[in-house]
């Protein structure tokens, strides 16, 4: 065996070899990169999603920090602009203030000062708000006085949230009466609703860190700790984030910057933004799993296909290769091993050459083929016709010969009856006379005509050969439409088109099958008003003669046909419907079909119907069936009024 780095070294290396040195490298490390690749795109993506969902939500919450300011600030204007505040200021009445204050519904709490900026009076509000302030400061008057409105935003000493304080003076163009105050508290029960409904943790920081409000159920100290080290973590780029523990829960934290109240001022104050990211890191984790596991997979799959190819398709290649070289050659010695670098160049050679040259030859014996089919099933349709032709040919002249034979004794003895009819007459009316004038002859006499009427039974006689000549003339009768019906559907001679009435021809038919149909099968003839059609008269009398032939052959007891007609348009569609066994689907795909019969050997030729779907296309007519199993088949003709061509034999 030799040894594994001999396959790599240049002057001795193999075609397996070369697959080998080229097909694992060229296989994994594609996927090694791609593998890598994905999940720095993913991860970047990830952090991308994170940060615009930490700047939406930081865009939600100062919306609605913005718009708790203007409700307040709307709030407390109205109220400063209203005529009963002044009224009530100017009576000095402070149970009069209190119940006006009282009256009103605001977000916080309202507070009156006397224009000195001593506390008058309070409205009702929530617990939370700050301890009772009994004073305005001067330079907060002084500004007051100045603006006639402050809004003014700062952070609570005990850490429990941030005010907002609006101020108005209260006066009219005479004096001032005082200012109206109103205050509202943002605190971490805003923050906690909103990370309820969002999923997300904020926190509102001082400038300088002294201060902070949380939504997190926490100490102080421990805010003021978290909000120190989510700033000292912030990069200078966005979307980089670092993560933050609270409890078992990872966060990334954003840093961004919370303008004053006015708006001019964007270094007022921090909002940090903290995003889970336990959904982040339980898909980043299983991507990793997943490209661990489709890395390796792959590295065995490929590793197997090129152990498999270079054992089972490399060495039989480079065995064909070798033969076939010898056989261009003409050599059938023993293979030679393959010592050429060149095998794969000259195989793909070689089996294009061969693969041009088969598909050549493959494609002239497919047209070949497909030329000898079509020219087998004319000859088979062609003989079909012609044996089917020969056969009513010949079954026509013969029965042209004997309804010909038969037509004149059948004349003479429909003829004679008549006259014997007469006879009879006249002899019953002799023997009646007779016997009327018998009372005249002597007593002897009359006994011996008597006793021989007796002995001839005369009137049995009498009265029998009255319905001997009946019936024989009825015998005549059916022998006269049985020669007439053999007459009308041998006329062979009639191949050209000429006007028809096709119920004239399926009358002859009936009358030929009437022994078949008779005392077992009921026809019911449902005529519609048709015109005479342009066709072959002999022609449509095979059709209906094979079709009805079926139908009473495909009843096995007693049962019923219908024959339908009637005429739409420039067409005649004619119904021949029977209540027999039916057909399977697989049967009605083969019943056209030349020789296919579902009798037994012997009992029929399998060329009836392909015969008269034959003769019906003749006719530029179709033929359609429809059968169930044990319920009937129902065959459909159409046929035209008028041919375009008219068509012969």
């Amino acid at each position: 065996m030799k040894p594994l780095i001999s396959y790599f070294r240049r002057g001795t290396r193999s075609l397996k070899s070369q697959l080998a040195l080229y097909f694992i490298p060229a296989t994994l490390l594609p996927v090694i990169g791609l593998s890598y690749y994905a999940t720095h795109i993913f991860e970047k993506t990830s952090r991308q999603n994170l940060y615009r969902q930490a700047l939406s939500e930081s865009s939600l919450i100062l919306d609605d920090l913005e718009k708790i300011e203007k409700v307040t600030s709307s709030q407390i204007r109205k109220i400063g602009s209203q005529p009963v505040v002044v009224k009530t200021l100017k009576t000095k009445n402070l149970k009069a203030i209190q119940q006006m204050l009282n009256g009103f519904r605001v977000q916080g709490r309202l507070r009156v000062y006397s224009p000195e900026g001593d506390f008058v009076a309070e409205g009702p509000g929530p617990e939370s708000v700050r301890p009772r302030i009994h004073f305005i400061p001067r330079e907060s008057l002084k500004r007051i006085r100045q603006q006639n409105f402050t809004l003014d935003r700062y952070f609570s000493d005990d850490g429990s949230g941030m005010w907002i304080l609006g101020r108005v003076l209260i006066q009219d163009e005479e004096k001032l009466y005082g200012v109206l105050e109103q205050e509202f508290l943002f605190g971490g029960t805003h923050l906690r609703d909103m990370r309820n409904q969002r999923e997300v943790e904020a926190l509102i920081l001082k400038r300088d860190f002294s201060q902070a409000i949380s939504g997190i159920s926490m100490g102080q100290s421990e805010v003021k700790k978290l909000s120190s080290s989510v700033v000292s973590l912030q990069s200078n780029e966005s979307t980089v984030f670092h993560p933050v523990w609270l409890g078992e829960v990872r966060y990334a934290s954003y840093l961004f910057d919370l303008p004053d109240i006015s708006g001019k001022k964007r270094d007022w104050g921090y909002l940090a933004i903290l995003v889970p990211l336990s959904a982040s890191d339980s898909a980043t984790r299983q991507l990793r799993m997943n490209i661990i596991y489709l890395t390796v997979i792959l590295a065995v799959v490929f590793g197997y296909l090129i152990f498999i190819f270079s054992k089972r398709v490399v060495l039989p290649i480079e065995t064909l290769v070798a033969a076939m070289k010898r056989v261009k050659t003409g050599h059938l010695e023993e293979l030679p091993s393959a010592e050429s670098n060149y095998e794969i160049e000259y195989l793909i050679q070689a089996f294009n050459d061969m693969i041009r040259n088969v598909s050549v030859a493959r494609r002239t014996l497919e047209t070949k083929i497909q030329e000898l089919k079509k020219a087998n099933n004319e000859i088979k349709e062609t003989q079909t016709t012609l044996v089917q032709s020969a056969k009513m040919i010949s079954l026509g002249q013969i029965v042209a010969g004997v309804a010909h034979e038969l037509n004149n004794p059948v004349a003479f003895i429909y003829s004679n009856m008549h006259h014997l009819t007469t006879y009879l007459d006249k002899m019953t009316r002799l023997v009646s006379e007779y016997r009327n004038k018998k009372i005249l002859l002597p007593d002897s006499a009359k006994s011996e005509l008597e006793n021989l009427e007796k002995e001839l039974d005369i009137d049995f006689i009498l009265g029998d050969i009255t319905e001997l000549t009946k019936s024989c003339l009825d015998g005549a009768n059916r022998t006269k439409d049985i020669v007439l019906g053999l007459r009308t559907f041998s006329r062979m001679e009639e191949s050209e088109f000429r006007p028809w009435d096709i119920h004239e021809g399926i009358s002859s038919t009936l009358r030929l099958l009437n022994a078949e149909l008779k005392n077992r099968i009921t026809v019911h003839q449902v005529f519609g008003e048709i015109p005479k059609i342009e066709c072959s008269p002999s022609q449509l009398n095979q059709v209906f003669m094979n079709l009805l032939a079926n139908a009473i052959q495909a009843i096995p007891g007693k049962g019923q046909i219908w024959i339908r007609t009637r005429s739409f348009g420039d067409q005649v569609e004619v119904e021949i419907e029977d209540t027999g066994s039916g057909m399977s689907e697989d049967t009605l795909s083969h019943i056209f079909v030349p020789f296919f019969t579902t009798k037994k050997v012997g009992e029929g030729t399998g060329l009836g119907l392909s015969i008269a779907y034959g003769l019906v296309q003749k006719h530029q007519g179709k033929i359609e069936v429809q059968s169930s199993v044990g319920k009937g088949t129902l065959f459909r003709i159409f046929l035209p009024t008028t041919q375009t061509q008219q068509k012969v034999g």
